[in-house]
């Protein structure tokens, strides 16, 4: 993986002088993990989160353009939503990761955060007609280095500055959740888009462009060799 910078930002980093407790309780945990579109904020009690308008459409009055257009949606709510994501989109009942997607499809994805992510991830990750897929920033994960860091469909990686605040059913705005997200593109127009939002400050953050065809993934040989140096 041989990763470009963007568009480069400096920022002071900083250690909170009180820690707060981020945890979310097991019963929201579970809601969230039943979800097929946005993450689910500590301590609120609806479990529906859309992503903002703008970040698809754009905002012509700020100059944003929006990601989309996209042509399937595979994870948004039972009840509809206030916006369309996308020409297609499917709801639970409709069961996005069993439904077959069609293969020129250009996609946006948010998954059910939490058990079975990895499935979603891995469908998403092998798409042949790309998109862009909004996760949390989750690292550690075994899906994150799977289908994210080491897929060698992932054409470019956004780390977004702040947290992203969704949008409850009625379409108000919301309270952000405990972690910051991660933008993820794959195939070249998906890092095209990513690209384009982040330079006109649509998505604050830093851009890295990834480029799997000169350095292969990590292994797990490579990493007990590179531990016993």
């Amino acid at each position: 993986m041989n990763p470009t910078l963007c568009t480069p930002e400096t920022s002071s980093l900083r250690l909170p002088n009180h820690r707060k407790n981020t945890s979310v309780p097991r019963a929201t945990k579970l809601a969230a993990a039943t979800v097929g579109y946005d993450r689910l904020p500590a301590a609120e009690s609806t479990d529906t989160w859309l992503t903002p308008p703008e970040l698809i459409w754009g905002s012509p009055k700020d100059g944003y353009s929006g990601l989309g257009p996209f042509d399937l949606d595979p994870c948004t709510p039972e009840e509809g939503m206030p916006w369309p994501t996308a020409s297609q989109m499917l709801k639970p009942s409709d069961d996005g990761l069993a439904t077959l997607w069609p293969e020129d499809a250009f996609v946006f994805m948010n998954p059910p955060f939490g058990r079975g992510q990895d499935a979603w991830m891995e469908k998403m990750a092998n798409h042949p007609g790309g998109g862009i897929a909004l996760v949390f920033a989750r690292t550690e994960t075994l899906w994150f280095q799977r289908f994210v860091i080491n897929h060698p469909n992932v054409s470019a990686l956004v780390f977004q500055q702040g947290r992203l605040k969704f949008h409850r059913a009625n379409g108000e705005v919301g309270n952000a959740p405990p972690a910051g997200p991660a933008w993820i593109a794959y195939g070249d127009e998906g890092a095209r888009r990513l690209k384009h939002a982040v330079k006109e400050g649509l998505i604050r953050g830093t851009c890295l462009e990834l480029d799997f065809a000169r350095v292969g993934p990590v292994t797990a040989a490579d990493l007990g060799a590179a531990n016993e140096e």
